[in-house]
C-alpha cells in the first residue's frame, strides 16, 4: 500500500518522541541503568498493538535469561519513512526490524549498516536454510537475520464442503487445473478471486504472477525481472500470465467470472467459501488470509480452513515461496556484547517459542517443534516455510513506485478486457521507463 508522506517537521518531532518515549523505558541505549546492572539496547520496529505485545512476550524471555540487559522496543506505524529521517541524521537504534528487506538493502548499500558478525552468521548457517541468509545478504556481505516470517501463494479452502465433495489436495499444477475441472463437471464453481483494494487495486493479482514466475524459471530469472533488466512483454513473464488466465479467463472457472475477479474486494473474496453452499471451493490469499474469514469460522479454523500452498507448475524448476516478514538489523552496538547477545539469541529457537504458542506468527528455524503451533493450519504454513528450499520477496514492492502503480494497473486492465495482454505487458515497461 502505498502511504502519504507527512511533512519533514511532523516526522522530525515524531522522531524526537519516539527516542524518547519507548514501549519500556531506560537508560539511553549502551548505558547502564542507576544500579549499575542493566546495560539497554533499543529496537525500532512496525509492529505495534496487539503485535507489539506478544514480541514484547518474546523479549521479556530473553531478558529473564539475561538479567543485566533491557531490551526497549519501540513501534512505528510510519517506520519506513522514520527509519530513513533517522538513518540518514545518526539518530539510530542499535537494532531495527524492516517489514520490507528492500529498505534495509538500500540502507546496507548507502553504508548505514553494520555487517554481521562471523558467530551470527554461523547461527544462521547452523539454524536456517540457505535460502534465509541469501536473502539478507546485499552485495555479498550478511546484513539481514529473520525471525517472524510469512509467505504468500496459499490455496485455501472450505474444509468440511471440500471433503464432502470427494476432493483431494492437488500436488502438481495439472492436478489442480484438473481439480478444477471437475469441480466445474460438478455443476459447482471452482474458485472466487477479487482484486479490489481501494487505490492498490491489483496487488493481489501481483502476487499470483510472483508466485507463478517462481514456479516457472530459475530464481535468477525472477531477481532480473524484479531489478527492471527483464521486461514485462518478455516471453517469461507473459507466460505467466498466460498461465494464470487458465483461471482467471474461465468464465465458469471463477465466481462471478472476470467482472467480480475485477470489482470484488480482496477481503470479501476469502468470505465466498464459507457460505451455504459455497460460492467457490479454492482461494488464492496469503498466510494473512484468516483475517478475512467470518468470526465462526477463525474460531475453529482446523475444522472449518484447509489450506495447501501453489503447487510446482514447470517440471525441473524448484517452486520458490514469495516471502516476507521481520527483517532484523544493526545500525551501531556490534561492538557490544549486549547488542551481539541479543542478535543471536534471536536466531535460536529459544525466539520462536512463545511467540508460535500465542499464534499469529511463523518462524523460518531449522529443527523447531512444530507442535508448539496452536493450529494445524500454521504447523502446514511453517512447515512449508521452514523446508523451502527456494525463496524469493515481494516482487512488485521492490519495483519502482511507478512500475508497481503500472503493474497494479495492467493486471487489472487485462482482467477487465480493457486491452489485450501483449499491449498491456508493454504499456507496463513504458510506465517504468517514464516513471509515470
Amino acid at each position: 500500500m502505498l502511504r502519504k508522506r507527512p511533512l519533514i517537521i511532523g516526522l522530525l518531532v515524531l522522531s524526537m518522541i519516539l527516542a524518547a518515549c519507548g514501549s519500556k523505558q531506560g537508560p539511553p541505549s549502551g548505558e547502564q541503568g542507576s544500579s549499575g546492572e542493566k546495560k539497554v539496547v533499543t529496537v525500532l520496529g512496525v509492529l505495534t498493538g496487539e503485535e507489539e505485545r506478544q514480541f514484547n512476550e518474546v523479549l521479556a524471555d530473553f531478558e529473564r535469561a539475561n538479567p543485566d540487559i533491557d531490551v526497549q522496543y519501540t513501534g512505528a506505524n510510519d517506520f519506513a519513512t522514520l527509519i530513513e529521517i533517522k538513518a540518514q541524521s545518526g539518530d539510530v537504534p542499535d537494532i531495527a526490524a524492516f517489514p520490507q528487506p528492500g529498505g534495509a538493502a538500500r540502507l546496507a548499500r548507502q553504508g548505514k549498516l553494520v555487517e554481521l558478525w562471523p558467530e551470527l552468521v554461523q547461527l544462521i548457517d547452523q539454524n536456517y536454510k540457505p535460502i534465509w541468509k541469501e536473502l539478507g545478504t546485499v552485495d555479498g556481505k550478511v546484513y539481514g537475520l529473520f525471525h517472524r516470517v510469512n509467505a504468500k501463494g496459499w490455496i485455501w479452502y472450505n474444509k468440511k464442503a471440500f471433503e464432502e465433495a470427494g476432493y483431494q489436495v492437488p500436488k502438481t499444477w495439472d492436478e489442480l487445473i484438473a481439480l478444477t475441472e471437475q469441480i466445474k463437471a460438478d455443476g459447482r464453481t471452482p474458485w472466487c478471486e477479487g482484486i479490489e483494494s481501494g487505490d492498490a487495486t491489483g496487488w493481489k493479482g501481483t502476487d499470483w504472477i510472483e508466485s507463478i514466475l517462481l514456479r516457472t524459471q530459475p530464481p535468477e530469472v525472477y531477481d532480473k525481472w524484479v531489478a527492471g533488466e527483464l521486461p514485462f512483454s518478455s516471453p517469461e513473464v507473459k507466460e505467466a500470465f498466460e498461465i494464470l488466465g487458465q483461471i482467471w479467463m474461465d468464465p465458469d472457472a471463477v465466481y462471478g467470472g472476470t467482472t467480480t475477479i475485477a470489482t470484488t474486494n480482496v477481503a470479501d473474496a476469502a468470505k465466498f467459501l464459507f457460505d451455504d453452499p459455497p460460492k467457490c471451493y479454492l482461494h488464492f490469499q496469503g498466510s494473512f488470509a484468516t483475517a478475512f474469514f467470518p468470526e465462526e469460522i477463525r474460531n475453529n479454523l482446523d475444522e472449518n480452513v484447509g489450506v495447501f500452498i501453489l503447487p510446482p507448475i514447470k517440471e525441473g524448476i524448484t517452486p520458490g515461496l514469495v516471502v516476507g516478514g521481520d527483517e532484523f538489523v544493526v545500525f551501531k552496538g556490534h561492538d557490544r556484547p549486549e547488542v551481539k547477545k541479543f542478535m543471536e539469541w534471536l536466531a535460536t529457537l529459544d525466539a520462536t517459542t512463545t511467540w508460535a504458542k500465542s499464534g499469529n506468527a511463523l518462524f523460518p528455524h531449522q529443527g523447531q517443534d512444530l507442535n508448539l503451533y496452536k493450529t494445524q493450519i500454521e504447523r502446514t504454513m511453517a512447515e512449508t516455510i521452514m523446508n523451502a528450499e527456494s525463496a524469493r520477496f515481494d516482487g512488485s514492492d521492490a519495483m519502482p513506485a511507478a512500475l508497481n502503480r503500472a503493474f497494479w494497473k495492467g493486471i487489472t486492465d487485462w482482467v477487465s478486457g480493457n486491452g489485450d495482454l501483449d499491449t498491456i505487458l508493454k504499456e507496463i515497461d513504458e510506465a517504468g521507463k517514464s516513471g509515470s
